[in-house]
């Protein structure tokens, strides 16, 4: 049975949201994940790329995606929409698709290859210090794992849009027929 053009909207829509909602929970696991000691100022060692990542995908999301996807919600019953709303939305997930994906590319890059190697193969005075770079590095795995699943949200809500221009050429055709 094929799913209305509502459905599939409203799926879009779901998916937008709960990958805001993802991405709203790495943040604070981001900002809260630090050492135990100081280190007098240098932030040599934090990951940030993949917290520029997500607020820069949380407000693409918030600006171009579910602005889009509710317009195309409300408008659905009384009209088709209008290729260009659905070619800026389906362009709109592809770009937050592709930031998501870079921003976990390069937090389990920095953390897994980088970051531990590098600590692991240095020799350190203190055996403390190293063990507190272990654990941070450790715990910003987290809040990349929640990138990730924010990222195969945001590539579902890529495919309904994908689907939905997909089926509005076809509605057109037929009616040019």
């Amino acid at each position: 049975m094929a799913l209305s053009r509502k459905a599939w909207i409203a799926a879009g829509v779901g998916a937008r949201l709960l990958m805001i909602a993802v991405l709203a929970v790495s943040v604070p696991l981001t900002l809260h994940n630090d050492t135990k000691r100081n280190y007098g100022g240098d932030d040599f060692y934090k990951l940030q790329s993949y917290s520029y990542t997500v607020a820069v995908a949380v407000m693409a999301s918030g600006v171009l995606q579910s602005p889009v996807a509710v317009y195309l919600l409300c408008k659905s019953k009384r009209i088709t929409p209008s290729s260009l709303v659905l070619d800026i939305s389906l362009c709109a997930d592809v770009v937050v698709t592709v930031l998501l994906a870079s921003g976990v590319g390069a937090g389990f890059g920095a953390t897994n290859n980088d970051a531990l190697r590098y600590v692991n193969y240095v020799r350190w005075e203190e055996n403390s210090r190293k063990d507190d770079l272990i654990d941070y590095y450790n715990k910003a795995i987290v809040p990349v794992v929640f990138l990730l699943l924010g990222t195969v949200l945001s590539m579902a809500a890529t495919v309904v849009s994908a689907r939905l221009r997909a089926r509005a050429t076809d509605e057109a055709d037929a009616r040019h027929q």
